[in-house]
């Protein structure tokens, strides 16, 4: 943020590091260009440390982005049920019996071991985290998991491959997951087995963090607001009635539990925000502008921007989106939490289809912005809105009288929920209904 305000709309780099802070006013000359010039995989990756957490194999090839954009979310509409029953299944398993009286749910960390080597090791500089890393335990954990991945999906992946001949013969070889969309799209060396697997295992770490911690936030942020409760639980009652069951259309028709989880996402983002890191090797006014950024780019050839200025080959550039997001005209009060907000722009004449969570413009850039937009958050809306709407409908739910809401956990730009925080869960009599 001070660096922002000290240079208004210029652009100015990182002190210690290779980063450069763009102005916003180049997200659209830089939105669509292609992923060979300008590559927000590149960045991503590099940023989460790539080989020591796995995640270098996304930059191997866009196989996942095509998947994703042409095959899982144009078949949303028929997930929803089986999302639903996986739901039904974790919530039978992980929560505790519960009665008429309230009883604690206190949050897990459900930080996975590559976020722990990620921040750890980008603690220390290029040459020596092939070093560091041979010690860090997180670490070794992220490959364990990566060898289990590969141990546990190879025969499932040669087993489906052998099914999916005979079915094609049989006039049926359709199989409706992820893993198998990869396999049929997948050529070359992306269709290697090993290479399934390990894509497959980072692609459910990059899901269900990112996913888990907005539902956390918005169930934060109803403990909080509880004068927002009964609105939200009466909305998620009529419109499954009106639908007579769950489909994807049922959550369409959630324009105020969808208002009230980008509201909260706003506040509450994965990153950006103004709180000290808890692990810190530079100036803390440097971190401060790191807590603030997003729309990550790695500048894969050099390239003049419109203004002249020449960012060279290799560059990470950033820009400063929590900030330009409080100066979105549209939003008066920015300071404020209102969870009907977008509800209510969206009963604007034209607007019906604007302002959803899902949904990116130049002001909200928490998904990314143009082509390369992050390509599941369709699929995780449906997700937040089902955890949500089964929680409505079947809890009560609080703050213990002695905690207010939990501070988030800031770490580098990360912000994750508190896992220390805690919620008093009550069945409902009317649960199942």
């Amino acid at each position: 943020m001070d660096g922002k305000m000290e240079f208004n709309s210029g652009i100015f780099k990182l002190s210690g590091h290779d980063m450069v802070i763009l102005p916003t006013r180049f997200l659209e000359e830089l939105r669509n260009v292609p992923e060979d010039e300008i590559s927000s995989i590149k960045a991503n990756t590099d940023n989460f440390q790539g080989v020591y957490s796995a995640t270098s194999i996304l930059a191997e090839s866009n196989l996942h982005t095509r998947v994703l954009q042409t095959k899982l979310t144009p078949k949303l509409d028929p997930l929803v049920p089986i999302i639903r029953n996986e739901l039904e299944f974790a919530m039978a398993h992980e929560l505790p019996e519960l009665n008429s009286e309230y009883c604690y749910v206190i949050g897990q960390s459900y930080t996975e071991n590559a976020f722990k080597s990620i921040i750890l090791l980008r603690m220390f500089p290029s040459w020596l985290k092939p070093l560091v890393a041979e010690f860090v335990p997180y670490v070794w954990m992220v490959r364990w998991h990566l060898y289990r991945a590969k141990t546990v999906l190879k025969p499932l992946i040669a087993e489906r491959r052998k099914e999916r001949v005979v079915g094609v013969a049989n006039g049926n070889g359709n199989f409706d997951n992820l893993l198998h969309f990869m396999d049929e799209e997948a050529t070359g060396i992306d269709a290697k087995p090993s290479k399934l697997a390990g894509r497959t295992l980072i692609l459910t770490l990059a899901s269900s963090h990112t996913t888990s911690m907005a539902a956390c936030q918005a169930l934060f942020q109803m403990c909080e607001h509880p004068e927002y409760i009964p609105e939200l639980r009466e909305e998620v009652r009529r419109v499954v009635a009106d639908d007579e069951g769950w489909r994807k259309t049922t959550l369409t028709k959630m324009r105020k539990l969808d208002s009230f989880i980008k509201e909260s996402q706003r506040l509450h983002p994965p990153s950006l925000r103004e709180s000290p890191p808890l692990f810190t090797s530079i100036s803390d006014r440097v971190l401060l502008i790191l807590d603030l950024v997003g729309f990550k780019r790695a500048f894969m050839q050099s390239r003049v921007l419109s203004d002249g200025t020449t960012i060279p080959k290799g560059a990470h550039t950033l820009m400063a989106i929590q900030p330009h997001q409080m100066e979105d005209p549209s939003i008066p009060d920015p300071e404020v939490f209102d969870g009907f907000r977008y509800y209510r722009m969206r009963e604007q004449e034209g607007h019906g289809n604007k302002h959803q969570f899902a949904t990116t413009d130049p002001y909200t850039l928490h998904f990314g912005h143009g082509k390369f937009s992050c390509p599941g958050r369709f699929l995780a809306s449906n997700v937040i809105k089902l955890i949500l709407s089964r929680l409505l409908l079947d809890y009560d739910f609080r703050f213990p009288d002695d905690q207010g809401r939990p501070e988030d956990v800031p770490a580098h730009e990360y912000v994750f929920p508190n896992p220390r925080g805690k919620i008093e869960l009550r069945q409902r009599a009317d649960a199942g209904r």
